[in-house]
């Protein structure tokens, strides 16, 4: 699955200026539709598909979700990789979904 596809966008933590673009270059995290759950209605499931995001370390540990936190690497969506630690994005409860951003697409644990 490929990562452009779950409708990823960079985010600010913060108030984003008037007119201030967020790329990958700026941006303190990526949200985009969960994987896992896209995956089940992709499917056929009748599923609610949440959005995730995934911040980098430079948003403090306040800013929801945490703990987790990835640097990321690439030049925009199509070749993200979120790196830290095991790199890999688990999400406890509800779908726990459980998967790595490398290169741009999602990899399923």
């Amino acid at each position: 699955m490929k990562l452009i596809d779950l409708h990823p966008e960079f985010l600010w933590h913060k108030e984003v200026p008037e007119g201030t673009e967020i790329s990958i270059d700026n941006a303190d995290g990526v949200l985009f539709l969960c994987p896992e759950c896209t995956r089940r209605k992709l499917a056929g499931g009748d599923i609610h598909v949440h959005s995730v995001i995934c911040w980098n370390p430079s948003v403090p540990q306040s800013i929801t979700p945490n703990p987790g936190r990835w640097s990321m690497e690439g030049t925009g969506f199509d070749d993200l990789t979120l790196v830290n630690g095991s790199s890999s994005v688990l999400l406890t409860g509800g779908c726990n979904a459980h998967f790595w951003v490398r290169n741009g697409e999602i990899i399923f644990c």
